[in-house]
């Protein structure tokens, strides 16, 4: 892929079918930035209505060239864009870039387009970027072909699925000083998709941080492949839009009904290392950040300024996001004493007073002994640095210079982050450029700063993980017997499988079920029970039911023949509220579970990722507060690991009040089957284990309910 697709972002040679020199169109603006724009190769200009444009020879066809083309772009009408992208795929294009919008977004006559569109592009496994998009810049080869004059070179590189927020970031880097390598307009993505051109970008030593905007995500699993694979290398910041539409699935299963799309989109980008922002200013501030600092090993945060107060925002700000700010080691704080007022304290956070204003190269004294210290993994710097010279005077303006210029060096040297909120920042002040220049971030809001430097944390989480394998055992393909029970019952159109059915398929994959014993009359129940011994719980079984315990399905702590044969017509009396008695084949008998934790395992299969697996703890925790954590299969250790913990109520899985701890690595094998399950059985929609009781030793699943997928799905 990657010769090819170097052709399209290094041509020797572009053509553009519909060049056009007529002001404000789309194809002068994108014909001129190119010209103008210093490209060293060959340039075709293909108008069968001109001679002439921009001083150059015009071509009536494509193929009146007379040679090959390295890559295309199309800027014609909707109808005449098959017959374009036919006579580029002659001309022996590698690429063909293709602006024109009206196709598959307006309706099925140019899905239609589309589909001839990619079936010529087949024949030679041409890459089609777009339709429906801006264009393309490179700026190692000189390409600009997205109309925007005069982008500044530089390491990012933007992947969009928006024309005009491309045109809304190269306007804002501008202002920041900021540069691009490569920015991508995706447009309808008929041919080179998402994690194509992140494959691409992650083998591009130029570019330094990968930034995406996107709407929606086509093809989860290979993003989630690709994104884990470039994460390890370079960072992959996303702005990612539609948070505000995330609605809750219309779903039958608890884990259905709490996965709405964007709680699984977080989730995803958590577990691949993606960093995702909300708005453009902070996605610059990270790739600030990102781009330019030492990875810390820790979240062990000093803070330093020249005032109280802002040193108390500074540390509520890097707590909020989960950073620590430590007491300083008592050797710390000595070393510290010399630099600092007395009275004024050392603790962490560091406030050196007056002796900073009249003379900042103080903050570096201080500054190096907290770097030195190997407890304390980044430096935070606040207040009033960058304005010093206009508060006391001028001459401080020079060792203001020479401080900035010894904080680069101990950056340089410790090779630990440091990171300075002032109000300044946005001010043409020498010492913040000094800082600028060498690549410390300088951001005017104490919160932003935060922010950026929990993302860079979180970033270096990431690389510092294993990336174990699965958890699991390799993936088997077929299961004949399971395949049969999803067979017979799909056959019967029959969404909800029975539970016994539910419960033959957990036990192919050795899952650890509580006994349950099925019966179609009270008789066969007291049998049951007797067998099993009391107290004993009850629950229908019917293939119409679901939610059992909305009916009155569900009755425990039966403790003699009487309860149970009283709750066996209590049972039946609520199934005949929502079907026939045909269609209630009986109850399932089961030992009551004592002790242990309750919790949820369950799956849902997303359209756009594919199988997510969900955790969570029972009761008041998944049905009032939705504590519940998500990941995308395949699975991790890591990924299992993290969704544990990562809930609100995982402190009571490690014991509370004199409780005892539960198995928490039995609970993680629950996990990892299901994930496996869901990764085996592609016919199965949605998954719910709930309750799985987890004991001091082993786990028992009360309840299974599985799902099959509709031909609609």
């Amino acid at each position: 892929m990657e010769e090819t697709m170097d052709k399209v972002f290094n041509p020797a040679s572009i053509a553009i079918i519909g060049a056009s020199e007529t002001p404000g169109k789309a194809a002068e603006r994108r014909t001129r930035s190119l010209l103008d724009g210093g490209y060293q190769g060959r340039v075709f200009l293909v108008n069968p209505k001109r001679s002439e444009l921009f001083g150059r020879k015009t071509y009536p066809s494509l193929l009146d060239v007379g040679q090959e083309v390295d890559l295309v772009m199309v800027v014609v009408a909707p109808r005449l864009v098959s017959s374009a992208v036919a006579e580029s795929i002659k001309a022996g294009a590698k690429g063909v870039i293709i602006i024109t919008a009206g196709l598959g977004e307006t309706g099925e006559a140019g899905k239609k387009i589309e589909a001839e569109i990619v079936a010529e592009a087949a024949k030679t496994g041409a890459y089609i970027i777009g339709p429906n998009c801006s264009g393309l810049f490179n700026a190692s080869s000189r390409i600009n072909l997205l109309g925007v004059p005069h982008i500044q070179e530089g390491g990012l590189s933007v992947i969009a699925q928006s024309g005009n927020v491309i045109d809304s970031l190269t306007h804002y880097a501008k202002a920041r000083g900021w540069g691009f390598r490569k920015i991508i307009s995706m447009g309808n993505a008929v041919g080179v998709n998402l994690h194509e051109y992140i494959d691409y970008l992650r083998n591009d030593d130029q570019t330094r941080v990968i930034l995406a905007y996107l709407e929606s995500i086509k093809d989860g699993p290979n993003f989630i492949r690709s994104a884990r694979e470039t994460v390890k290398k370079k960072p992959v910041i996303v702005l990612k839009a539609g948070k505000s539409k995330a609605g809750v699935r219309a779903a039958a299963s608890h884990t259905g009904s709490l996965a709405g799309d964007d709680a699984v989109v977080e989730a995803a980008f958590k577990q691949v290392g993606v960093i995702r922002v909300s708005n453009v200013d902070e996605l610059f501030d990270v790739a600030d950040v990102l781009a330019n600092c030492p990875l810390p090993k820790g979240r062990r945060i000093v803070v330093l300024s020249e005032g109280g107060g802002d040193n108390a925002i500074a540390a509520d700000n890097i707590e909020s996001y989960g950073l620590e700010v430590p007491v300083l080691s008592s050797d710390t704080q000595k070393k510290l004493k010399p630099f600092l007022l007395e009275g004024m304290p050392s603790v962490n956070p560091i406030d050196y007073g007056g002796t900073a204003e009249e003379n900042p190269l103080m903050i570096n004294e201080c500054l190096k002994v907290c770097l030195e210290d190997e407890e304390i993994d980044a430096a935070f710097i606040t207040g009033f640095f960058g304005g010093f010279k206009d508060i006391i005077a001028a001459r401080v303006a020079e060792l203001e210079n020479q401080a900035a210029g010894e904080m680069v060096a101990l950056v340089g040297r410790y090779q630990k982050p440091l990171i300075v909120h002032t109000s300044f920042a946005r001010d043409d002040v020498a010492s913040l450029n000094i800082l600028k220049s060498a690549g410390v971030p300088v951001i005017e809001s104490s919160e932003r700063a935060a922010r950026c430097l929990a993302a860079l944390v979180k970033y270096s989480d990431y690389r510092q993980k294993s990336h174990t394998v699965h958890f699991y055992e390799p993936i088997i393909n077929e299961r004949p017997f399971i395949k049969e029970i999803l067979k017979k019952a799909g056959g019967r159109q029959r969404a909800n499988l029975l539970e016994t059915q539910a419960r033959q398929i957990l036990e192919e994959y050795r899952m650890p079920l509580n006994e349950a014993v099925p019966a179609h009359t009270p008789e066969e129940a007291k049998a049951a029970a007797d067998k099993i011994g009391y107290p004993v719980a009850m629950k229908v079984l019917s293939p119409d039911i679901i939610h059992k315990s909305d009916l009155g399905g569900i009755k425990l702590d039966l403790r003699d023949e009487a309860q149970l044969a009283a709750a066996f017509e209590e049972i039946l009396a609520g199934a005949l509220r929502a079907t026939s008695r045909d269609r209630v084949e009986g109850v399932l008998v089961s030992p009551m579970v004592v002790g242990g934790q309750e919790c949820i395992v369950g799956m849902v299969r997303d359209r756009q990722f594919g199988p997510v697996i969900m955790f969570g703890l029972g009761g008041v925790f998944v049905e009032v507060l939705k504590d519940v954590s998500f990941r995308v299969a395949p699975l991790t250790e890591e990924d299992i690991e993290e969704m544990v913990r990562e809930t609100k109520g995982y402190k009571i899985l490690t014991g509370l009040r004199r409780q005892p701890p539960k198995d928490v690595r039995a609970l993680k094998e629950v996990i990892a089957k299901v994930a496996r399950i869901a990764l085996e059985n592609p016919e199965i929609k949605e998954l719910d284990l709930n309750p799985v009781v987890i004991l001091e030793k082993g786990a028992k699943i009360i309840d299974a309910r599985i799902i099959l997928a509709s031909p609609e799905d």
